[in-house]
């Protein structure tokens, strides 16, 4: 070696931890800016933003994904409210959190309060070409069998 430092690979219980501080010790504009940004990344980190722009400006053909295809591992149904203006995302049952953050003992509940929401806005904001406002409604992380919210389109 030529002296140069070489980087230790990423520890995930490091960050889960520190996730997990973030989450008991700071106030909630604190959280909703830095779990909002880690939801906001995950989605393009992913790769999401490339996979949603086939059904942009296709609602019916992104619905029939979910609902007829069942295309989605997470989602039951996806379906517009009475309002014409709010999408209901129904999630499946499931036994854990699909985040690999989420896996350890006591995770941050800021991860669905915000991060998955920062996460689902993204995508439907992209889908719809809107401004969005995604509420969840249900949550495992937050004692609930599925994890649910409900799109609001502005």
């Amino acid at each position: 070696m030529t002296g140069k430092n070489i980087p230790q690979e990423m520890n995930h219980d490091q960050v889960k931890s520190l996730l997990r501080f973030i989450d008991d010790t700071q106030d909630e504009a604190v959280k909703e800016e830095l779990f909002g940004r880690l939801g906001r990344d995950c989605f393009y980190s992913r790769g999401l933003d490339f996979w949603i722009a086939g059904y942009r400006g296709d609602l019916e053909a992104f619905l029939d994904w979910v609902n007829v295809k069942k295309g989605s591992r997470y989602w039951e149904r996806l379906e517009p409210a009475a309002d014409g203006r709010t999408l209901v995302l129904t999630g499946k049952e499931v036994d854990g959190c699909a985040c690999a953050f989420a896996d350890c003992g006591d995770p941050p509940k800021s991860l669905c309060r915000h991060c998955c929401r920062r996460m689902q806005e993204e995508l439907f904001g992209l889908l719809s070409g809107r401004k969005v406002e995604v509420r969840v409604t249900e949550a495992f992380l937050l004692g609930d069998k599925r994890c649910s919210t409900e799109i609001v389109l502005e």
